[in-house]
Formats: C-alpha cells, sequence, structure tokens
C-alpha cells in the first residue's frame, strides 16, 4: 500500500476532467475538432469531450482538426485557426505549434504541451514558457507536471510560489523533517531575533513527547529552587537536582545561584518589558560586576521603589524585605563590593520571587520562557534526563521506598504540571485544542486570524506575529546563508501548500493540513482532510461530512482512518497491514459508541480493512465521487 502517498491521492481526487465545465479566456489555445457548419462562419467545434458553438474566422471543413485561439469571449465565443489540419483531418503536429508560438522546439516543451492538451489545461504561450521554467528548477518533471495541473484546475494564482508551495506537497517529505532541517542548519550559523524566536518554536513542535515531559520536569525544579519562599522546599529541590547528576555534588549553591541570575539577566525575553522591575534586573548584576556603590545602591532603591509602589501589590513580602536587608547593609559598608556569593545568592533569591510572582501574575502564556534561559547552567545528560524521567514514571510504592516525604511531594507536583501540558489522549476536547494549537503555531491559519485582528485591533496581534509562517519570512527578509534559505523555503512551501488545497468551493468547504505529532519516544506526521457543505455560519457541517486522516505509528505503521458522518450517523473504515486490528480494536468499540451518543452522534459501523491495491483504489475513487469539489467552479480561500 501506498499510505505514504495518501496526501497526493488526497489532492489529486479531480484529475478526472471529463465533466468539468469549459472556460475560456481570450489568448487561449484550445485543441478542437470542427462537427457541424453553420451560416455565417459559425460551427460546432468539439473539444475534449464536450461541444462549443464558435465564431471562426474562415471556413473549414467537417471533421478537420486543428488548434484554434480564442479571440474574444463577449458574446459568442470566437477562435482563431493558428494552422492548417494535419493529414487526414487529423491534428496538427505539436512541434509546429511550438514553431508558430515561436517556442523552443525542445523535448521538455513537446512533453509539456502533450501533457496541457492531454489534461485539457488552458493554454497561452506565456503559461507554456512560464511552466517550462519552472520546470526546470523541479526535483521531479512529473510532480512539476502535477503541480501545474492542480495550479489550473484549482484556478490558483499562476505564480513561481503557488506552483512550489503545490509541488512540496507531492513530495514525501513530513513536515516534522523539514522543520527538523531548517534547526540543523540554523544552529550552525549565526543566530537572529527571527531565527531565535523560530528555533524556540521548531524546537518545542519537533521534540519527543519524553523529551517534552522532562524539559517541563526540569523547568519545574529550577523554579521551586530558585524561587519558593518556602526555604525547605528550594533546598529540597537543589539536593533533588544534585541527585539526579543537573548539579555536580561538589557545586555550592551559591555560585549556582548566581550562575543562574547572570544567565537569565544576559536573556532577550520579549515578555519582561512591560515589567520595570524585571527590566531593571540585567543592570543590577552588570553594576555589581563592576563594583560602583553608589550606582548599586540608586539601583537597589529603585527597584525597591517600584516594589513598594506596585499597585496590584503582588511584589512584595520576603522578596521586598531581603532586598531592603541587602541595601541597608551596603549603605552601612556591612558587606564589601561586588557582593559575593553567599550575599548575591540572598539578593538573587529575592529576585528570582519576584520573577515568579510577575510572570505568574501576568498569566504569560509563555512564562516558562524565564526558566528554560537557567537550564544551560546545570548538565543535561542522558543519565541526568533519564534518570528524571524514570523517577516521573515510578509508583507510589516505588517512590516511597526510593525518596523521601518532601521528594515525594515534588515529584508528585511535577506529575501534575507533566499531564496538564501533555497531550492527554484519553481527553478528547484537549485533543482538539492542542491541534487547534499546533495549526495555529505552524501558521496554516496566520492569514485568517491576521484578517480577523485587522477588523478587530484590540485583539492580540503581536502573538499572531509569533508563528512558524510569519517568522519564517520574516528570516527570508534578512541575509542569511543559501543553506538557511533553502530549508526555510522548504519549509514556507509546505505550510502555503496546505493553505492552497484549504478551500471553500461554492456550497463546500475542503480543509486539509499536516501537523508534527509525538508519542512518548515515536515522533510521527498527523495528515488530516476534512470536508463538507457549509453551514450559515461558515463552517463545515458536523451532521453531514467526511474526516479521513493518516498516521505512521510506531506498533501499527500505516494508518487510514476514513470517517463519514450522515444526519450524525457515523461510518468508519480503518485500513491497515495488521490482520488482527478488529481484535486489538474490539474492547475499544462499545465505550466509543458511548462517548458519541454523549456528543450527539451514533455509530452505525466500523470496517476493517487490509491495505490491498483494490482498497485503496476504491478509497481513492471514494474520495473522488464525495468531494465533489472538481465540479463547482471559482475558489474562496479560507486560510
Amino acid at each position: 500500500m501506498r499510505a505514504s502517498n495518501i496526501v497526493q491521492d488526497l489532492i489529486t481526487q479531480d484529475k478526472r476532467t471529463t465533466n468539468r465545465p469549459l472556460t475560456f479566456r481570450p489568448g487561449q489555445i484550445i485543441s478542437g475538432k470542427v462537427l457541424k457548419l453553420f451560416p455565417n462562419q459559425i460551427a460546432e467545434v468539439q473539444v475534449g469531450s464536450q461541444k462549443v458553438i464558435a465564431q471562426l474566422e474562415v471556413g473549414l471543413s467537417v471533421n478537420d482538426r486543428h488548434f484554434f485561439q480564442v479571440q474574444s469571449i463577449d458574446g459568442q465565443v470566437q477562435l482563431k485557426v493558428l494552422e492548417s489540419p494535419g493529414l487526414n483531418g487529423k491534428q496538427p503536429s505539436v512541434e509546429n505549434l511550438l514553431k508558430q508560438l515561436n517556442l523552443p522546439v525542445t523535448k521538455e516543451y513537446v512533453s509539456l504541451l502533450q501533457f496541457f492538451l492531454r489534461e485539457q489545461l488552458p493554454i497561452t504561450k506565456d503559461t507554456i514558457h512560464m511552466a517550462a521554467e519552472w520546470l526546470k528548477s523541479s526535483d521531479s518533471f512529473q510532480e512539476g507536471l502535477e503541480g501545474i495541473r492542480l495550479l489550473l484546475t484549482k484556478q490558483l494564482p499562476f505564480t513561481k510560489d503557488v506552483f512550489h508551495s503545490l509541488t512540496s506537497i507531492l513530495k514525501n517529505e513530513p513536515m516534522s523533517l523539514l522543520m527538523e532541517n531548517l534547526l540543523t542548519q540554523i544552529k550552525g550559523e549565526i543566530p537572529t531575533e527571527s531565527s531565535n524566536k523560530l528555533s524556540a518554536i521548531l524546537t518545542e513542535m519537533t521534540i519527543t513527547e519524553k523529551e517534552k515531559i522532562s524539559n517541563i520536569a526540569l523547568m519545574k525544579l529550577v523554579k521551586d529552587w530558585l524561587s519558593s519562599p518556602d526555604q525547605l522546599k528550594s533546598k529540597t529541590a537543589f539536593h533533588f537536582l544534585q541527585n539526579t547528576g543537573f548539579i555536580s555534588t561538589n557545586a555550592s549553591e551559591e555560585s549556582m545561584v548566581q550562575q543562574g541570575l547572570e544567565k537569565w539577566a544576559k536573556a532577550d525575553l520579549v515578555q519582561t518589558k512591560s515589567s520595570p522591575a524585571l527590566n531593571i534586573i540585567p543592570e543590577l548584576v552588570e553594576i555589581n560586576r563592576t563594583g560602583s556603590r553608589e550606582e548599586l545602591i540608586l539601583t537597589l532603591t529603585k527597584l525597591q521603589n517600584i516594589i513598594k509602589n506596585d499597585a496590584n501589590g503582588g511584589m512584595d513580602s520576603k522578596a521586598l524585605s531581603e532586598i531592603q536587608k541587602v541595601l541597608s547593609d551596603i549603605r552601612n559598608s556591612n558587606i564589601a563590593l561586588p557582593l559575593n556569593e553567599r550575599d548575591m545568592k540572598a539578593l538573587a533569591q529575592a529576585i528570582f520571587q519576584l520573577l515568579a510572582q510577575e510572570t505568574d501574575r501576568m498569566e504569560l502564556p509563555n512564562g516558562t520562557a524565564v526558566w528554560k534561559q537557567i537550564l544551560p547552567i546545570l548538565n543535561q545528560t542522558h543519565q541526568s534526563l533519564s534518570k528524571l524521567d524514570n523517577m516521573l514514571f515510578m509508583d507510589q510504592a516505588e517512590l516511597s521506598t526510593n525518596l523521601s516525604n518532601e521528594e515525594q511531594t515534588l515529584i508528585n507536583q511535577m506529575k501534575n504540571d507533566i499531564k496538564l501540558a501533555g497531550m492527554q489522549w484519553e481527553n478528547s476536547h484537549a485533543v482538539k485544542d492542542q491541534i487547534k494549537h499546533l495549526i495555529q503555531s505552524i501558521g496554516l491559519s496566520y492569514e485568517h486570524e491576521l484578517l480577523s485582528a485587522l477588523k478587530n485591533p484590540e485583539g492580540d496581534t503581536a502573538n499572531k506575529a509569533e508563528t512558524v509562517k510569519p517568522l519564517l519570512m520574516q528570516l527570508l527578509s534578512e541575509e542569511v546563508s543559501p543553506a538557511i534559505k533553502d530549508a526555510a523555503e522548504k519549509l514556507l512551501f509546505k505550510i502555503t501548500g496546505f493553505q492552497l488545497l484549504s478551500q471553500e468551493v461554492g456550497p463546500l468547504l475542503q480543509y486539509v493540513f499536516q501537523v508534527p505529532l509525538s508519542f512518548r519516544e515515536i515522533k510521527s506526521d498527523l495528515t488530516m482532510q476534512w470536508s463538507g457543505r457549509k453551514t450559515e455560519n461558515g463552517k463545515i457541517d458536523p451532521n453531514f461530512c467526511r474526516v479521513l486522516f493518516y498516521l505512521n505509528l510506531n506498533q501499527l505503521k500505516e494508518t487510514i482512518v476514513d470517517l463519514q458522518v450522515q444526519n450524525r450517523v457515523m461510518n468508519i473504515s480503518i485500513i491497515n497491514e495488521r490482520t488482527d486490528m478488529r481484535m486489538l480494536a474490539a474492547p475499544f468499540i462499545a465505550q466509543l459508541k458511548e462517548n458519541l451518543i454523549k456528543i450527539n452522534y451514533q455509530l452505525s459501523s466500523i470496517a476493517f480493512e487490509k491495505p490491498k491495491d483494490e482498497n485503496v483504489n476504491k478509497l481513492k475513487e471514494t474520495i473522488s465521487s464525495r468531494s465533489a469539489m472538481s465540479h463547482v467552479n471559482g475558489v474562496d480561500f479560507r486560510i
């Protein structure tokens, strides 16, 4: 089975052109046969499988084949004969037509023109010339031809970027692989603001679930160690980091705290720019390093006043008391400058408490990025990460045997954070929200959301620009190496290609997308197609629709699920190589029925099919017949 080509099967579903209504535009070249002649040089001409009544420039003979050029379509189609008919009424040669159009008579041009004629695509001199140029840069001539066919049949803008976007979908390159390739190239170059932002988003999307869990747990540990006002909790987190190997047992806590503060102070964190208290901290760290007593007193006083005057009252208590104590000691010359590790630790922990209070109070969507900046001071070896991961999946009995009560409490809190941040497959609403978040983060809905933001200027426009697509465009506008440019263009074309295939055609909607997913240690890409008639509010009608998705899983391997809904009655077909799929799925069918009833759907049947060639052909035929996209003219993109 060619399940890896499911996307190609989805987007080539309207390949059959027999019933496609003819459209003409001036300058277009067609191949036709004269069927009947009428007075005043009117003739019935057959073009492909359809017939058209046209005004001819010169008289012709019945049954002769010609190449015609459309002169006008006002009122009645007017056709100009480009050359004399071939021998015995046969169509004139393609080579002669190329000569008449002043185009090169080469193997590539002949093949291209024959393809246009065979597929009944609109021919003009410009489209043939441009298509030939694009094919020169295409990795595959056949994929290039299919991209041109898609571009014309779906009535998309005839541009090079649209062509590359469509051909990128025809290739078997998963989006996650393109993301990883770009990440590799970015890491080898001098970082810029856009490349740093892009790298952070792509890393988050491409790491495995196991790596994500470890990172979340590690950030939780670092936050508890550096910012918890509970000294016991802070000490427990520090010793836990030592026991798991992230911090050397020989390292002093004072030196590690200072390293953490200096590392964070150097970070470019957009989310802190709205906080006067946090903005002053990098300045404080630099002044302490230079040892200027007056400047340090002035800066600490400024920080103290900001906290005291905080209108929301969220930044006081122990943090403020500690800063006041250090300030008093400096003024009374009780401590020397620059501050030693012990004194700096007390000040740093007060600052980190402010940092935690501020990020929590502001409900920053990426507040964890604050603690991520500090992670490089840790020894993140494979051994330490594995040890932490094993502890996170210990049952309570094992935890009780191996850890103290304080450490058990810490682990259980980390487990709760992980559960909220991970993919909760048992929760359908959470899965929906997380897939929606991936779609938005990639930028598949960027233009649509940007348009909504323009209509509603009070919305959060800044965050919409912090997604993969606009960051790719920003990166490509900068001076970057050829390797980064190539990798960024490939990913941008892939994203745009899926956007172009997500169409609103008359009363029908079709939405196709691909997002990277992780299952524990396995990476995969989820490809989905949603299609159906639209409701009054412009959404796909949930009562009558079709959902088709493809996944390549670790154990089940390539799996296609075809879900059809008619009047909220659901039929599901699962296509997979395994012969025991029905047995494996049996324990879950009753639960599936119950959960569907809760959301007002009725499961009618589940069919399990082995992907023989006839099944794949049947699937493609079903997609083609039910989508009906090719029978409606005009495209309105809903990106």
